[in-house]
This record gives structure tokens, sequence and C-alpha cells, in this order.
């Protein structure tokens, strides 16, 4: 990949209007160089956000008014041959495809429209010999045999890696519970960030991407699934989607402090200032949010800034990690399921079941608090830490 990125179209966009959706994205296709007929005869995948079962106003994925003006925008622009493939959290399994789609609006959407559901849950495994952190994948096999791959994402605050948007949104082509795997594989945050961005690299370099971030309603707080709506009236549209996540992150003002944006910048392949970025459209400063909320898990300035002293072991004392709600948990045993480093069991509390988190063995990677049903996992900051900021 280039060390120069190509351009961001980015537009005002407030409601889920298809026809307006529809007509911003023509433009922005215009804006970016995109010629008529330009996905003819090729086999187009359409990778959007379905994290986890949640109705479209939740704000954690792909909103199906927006995926309607996708596909039709894909059509007017040649591709006759699409396809819609995700691999949610929890088991990669026709049964969970189904419950996904049907939930998040995506079955209805695709029925209007004549889009094709994956429902194939097979995967393969793909090489990429010039990975820093990892130089070997398994990808789900849509994802894989694309020629063109629609980063569909939408725009989030994320509680490990505080942005959601076209480059975390790759992590999804990992089939089912192996994602949980690779968290466990690489717990720190620092190298897991390495790792997003070696997928994303490996994706980039086989396939033609295009990566479209849907802002008009965002999720601020503990995203990408605990986190609340947020108004931001903006659409997102780049061939690159680590250029595409630099002018997101200055969006809602997280501007240099997302750590996979810092990986992607060190290997050069997005532009280290966000002047040196060409934002087509709208200005970056017309559309940003200044009071965007972040995750409870955000560590801010301090834990960023922290010296890697004694091990890790002072960041890791300070560090936010996640609880269990006492009140509100149901000991359904997602949360459990979900745990890389087994550190969560069901224990019986009081008469009735509870999770139970081990402090030593967690490694906050936040799945519990992202898949939990009823958002009963919380964070806990510690006390010396709020007084500190």
């Amino acid at each position: 990949m280039a060390a120069t990125s190509p351009a961001v179209a980015l537009s005002r966009a407030e409601t889920y209007d298809h026809d307006r959706i529809l007509d911003t994205l023509r433009r922005q296709a215009q804006m970016l160089g995109i010629p008529a007929g330009h996905f003819a005869g090729r086999r187009v995948v359409i990778k959007p956000n379905l994290v986890a079962p949640l109705k479209p106003d939740a704000a954690a994925t792909t909103h199906p008014v927006f995926l309607t003006a996708v596909v039709d925008f894909l059509r007017e622009y040649g591709a006759d041959d699409l396809l819609l493939a995700e691999s949610p959290g929890g088991l990669y399994s026709e049964a969970t495809l189904r419950m996904n789609y049907k939930n998040c609006g995506i079955l209805e959407a695709a029925e209007k429209c004549g889009l094709r559901l994956n429902y194939d849950t097979d995967a393969v495994p793909v090489q990429y010999g010039d990975g820093i952190a990892c130089r070997s994948f398994h990808v789900i096999r849509p994802i894989a045999e694309a020629d063109v791959i629609v980063d569909l994402c939408r725009l989030k605050s994320h509680s490990l890696t505080r942005l959601s948007c076209a480059v975390k949104n790759f992590f999804g082509v990992i089939p089912g519970v192996e994602k949980f795997e690779m968290h466990s594989a690489y717990p720190a945050l620092p190298v897991f960030s390495e790792m997003i961005v070696d997928l994303c690299a490996m994706l980039c370099a086989s396939h033609e991407i295009l990566a479209i971030c849907d802002g008009i309603t965002a999720m601020e707080g503990n995203g990408p699934t605990g986190g609340t709506p947020r108004d931001v009236g903006a659409v997102l549209m780049s061939r690159d989607p680590f250029a595409l996540d630099a002018a997101a992150e200055a969006v809602i003002g997280f501007a240099g402090t997302v750590s996979i944006n810092e990986a992607a910048r060190k290997r050069g392949l997005c532009p280290k200032e966000l002047s040196g970025l060409p934002v087509l459209g709208d200005s970056i400063d017309s559309l940003t949010v200044k009071d965007f909320r972040e995750p409870d898990a955000s560590g801010g300035k301090f834990l960023r800034n922290l010296p890697d002293m004694f091990g890790g072991r002072l960041a890791n004392f300070f560090s936010p990690r996640p609880e269990i709600d006492k009140e509100n948990c149901i000991g359904c045993g997602v949360c459990a399921k979900s745990c890389p480093r087994h550190a969560i069991v069901i224990a019986q509390k009081q008469g009735r079941k509870q999770a139970v988190i081990s402090r030593k063995d967690c490694i906050r990677c936040y799945c519990c608090q992202e898949l939990c049903p009823i958002h009963a996992v919380k964070i806990h900051k510690n006390p010396i830490f709020k007084i500190i900021r």
C-alpha cells in the first residue's frame, strides 16, 4: 500500500432517508473518481457491522435503510453479483446469522432490495508475509473469495480500541469464537492494534476496498454495543480504510488517541498529521463533535502516557476493568462463553446465578461488556485514577 493515503469524501447527512443517502453516495463516488460501471463483472461482498442481534435504533449495527441505499448505489455502478457476509460475535453458525439478520433488520431490507445474504460458515487460511504481529489469518470464505469488499461500518466509540470504524470492522471477517482466541493471543492493546492493522493491510493488499461509514447516528460511550446513540450527521467514503478512520477519529474529537490509527501511521499507511489527509466535500471542522463521550474504560491521557514501568503492572493497576452489575446480572452465561481467558464463571450468589470475574485473569478486552445482552457489565475505575484525573 502506498505511503500516501487516498482521499476521504465527507458529507453532511442528517436523516435515514434512502434517496438522500443514495444521492450522497453518488456525489462522494464522483469526488473519489470512481468511474461508471466500475464494479461490473466482479464479485462484490458487503461487510456490514452486525456485532450483536440489536435493533437498528440502538446505533450498534448497520442501519437497514443505509444498507439499501448502498446496494442501490453499487448496482448503479455496475455491481450485479452482490453478497452480504459477516461473522457476528459468538458462534459462527447459520442459526446465529439468521438471528442477527432478522433482529438487526437486515433480513427485511435484503428481501426488499434483492440482496443475497451469506449462510455459508466455512473459513479459509490466508497468509500475509508482511504482517508485524500476525502473518496468518482465518477468514470467512465469502470475504476471502471476493474481488471487491465494501467495508460498511458504523461510527462508534469502543471500550477497548476507542474507535470502531472501517479498520476495526474487519475483525468481523474472523469466524465466530476465533475472535476470542485472537483477543487471548494478543491481550495487550498495542499488539492487538498491530494485529488489526495486519488484518486490514492484508485485505487491502489482496482486494479492492471501498470503505463507507454511517455516521448519521453514531454510538458514543461504551461502544460497540453498550453505548448511546449520538446524532453526528456524517457519511464518509474512501478507497482506503486507514484514511477513512483518520478522518473519523477527528470527527468525534478522538484525533491522535486511537491506538489502531497510531499503529497505521507508524507504518506509513496514512498521514501522520490530519493536515496531510485529503478531505473532499464538507470539512472535518464543520462536522466535528467536540463533546463525544468516551468509553468508561478509557484511561484518558494519563494512562495512555503512563510509562511501561514494572513490566506494565503500574498501568495495569490503574486501568479500568469490567465489573458485573450484581443487581441486573441474570446469570445467562454469555459473558463466560465470550471470555478469551475463561476468567468468568457463573456461580450461585444469594440464591440465584450470577457472573463472577477473576481479577487476576482478566485481560480487559471488554468482550464481556460488548456481548452482554442486558448490559450488566459495567466499568470499575480505580479511585486513585479518578482523583488524578
